[in-house]
């Protein structure tokens, strides 16, 4: 096996929109192409993704195409780590393209300090087109109301986090805590890092390091990622509850209350006001966090973006608790 100095690992499943700004943005890197192990691991994609990939390894033969019969990215990882013996593996997403900078930085963070156990950056989140929805799904990942809480979609500074996207590991630390757990196919990005800091690294997050990434193109899209997404958060609720932090279950709580007093109330209606109360502060205050972001991003979307706050967190809540409900059974 040919010995490179960085493993690049590709989860795909149908990503022909976006594999091929992808790979070239890896290509395009300052960091040495000649040092890079690019894996692409498939799970079967039905769509062009693999002819796309087949024709840039004709063109670069350090493009390898694997498959993932178990089409979850955690398989997939885990694919890419076993075939190659890179001493630095970053696992990419085939939804977004690459800052000039993004590998390089990457991988002197990691050399230069031993107690890091994952490095990333910060995301630039855009919007697939110009429809109104999606640019409403790309303010969505960017606002603290909707989903953009973490730091990586806000932050700002250097700084240790709990979590990074798309993060660079050395494959010391691989070895020693393991592979991402192939039981999960969502969220294995969370326990994977909190098992990473149980065993006493850090996650660093450098500002500098950056990818622009693509939010859905549909409300129905943004619906069902945010369901999945909620659904794995009740998984962890049993695997690893260090994995999950309170904004996580915030949902899940605003759920659980609605349809809680909705069904109380059909008994004794006098809950049936608090409830509207309830649903009045919401929308209150998702009609502020709307007119801020509006301000900055334009007026066009003051109607869209109150309904898009109100969906994804109902569909984050409903899949967290009916992901508790599935994992305790």
């Amino acid at each position: 096996m040919k010995e490179y100095k960085v493993a690049i690992i590709i989860p795909t499943l149908n990503e022909e929109r976006f594999i091929a700004k992808c790979i070239e943005s890896v290509i395009n890197q300052s960091f040495p192409l000649e040092e890079m192990d690019i894996l692409v691991v498939d799970g079967g994609s039905i769509d062009k993704t693999r002819e796309i990939v087949f024709e840039l390894g004709r063109r670069c033969t350090n493009i390898r195409l694997l498959d993932n019969p178990g089409r979850i990215q955690s398989i997939a990882f885990n694919i890419g780590v076993h075939n190659s013996i890179a001493p630095y593996v970053i696992r990419l997403d085939a939804h977004a393209i690459y800052d000039k900078r993004y590998i390089e930085l990457c991988v002197q963070h990691l050399s230069a300090h031993a107690d890091y156990g994952n490095v990333g950056g910060v995301w630039n989140i855009q919007s697939q087109n110009s429809s109104c929805q999606a640019e409403a799904n790309a303010i969505l990942n960017k606002v603290p109301f909707g989903i953009g809480g973490a730091a990586f979609r806000v932050g700002t500074k250097a700084q240790f986090v709990d979590t990074v996207p798309f993060g660079a590991f050395p494959r010391r630390v691989l070895e020693k805590v393991g592979g991402m757990r192939e039981d999960l196919p969502r969220g294995e990005d969370n326990e994977f890092n909190s098992r990473i800091r149980k065993f006493g690294y850090k996650i660093y997050l450098d500002p500098n390091i950056v990818c622009t990434y693509y939010a859905r193109a549909t409300i129905k899209e943004s619906v069902r990622q945010m369901y999945a997404n909620g659904k794995s958060i009740g998984v962890l609720l049993f695997v690893d509850r260090n994995s999950i932090s309170v904004r996580h279950l915030v949902p899940a709580v605003f759920v659980l209350v609605v349809v809680g007093l909705l069904l109380v109330g059909g008994v004794y209606h006098s809950f049936w006001y608090m409830l509207t109360v309830i649903i009045g502060f919401y929308f209150v205050a998702a009609f502020v966090a709307t007119l801020i972001a509006c301000h900055k991003y334009g007026y066009k979307y003051i109607g869209i973006l109150p309904i898009l706050f109100f969906m994804v967190h109902c569909s984050y809540g409903w899949g967290t608790m009916i992901g508790t409900i599935r994992k305790n059974k």
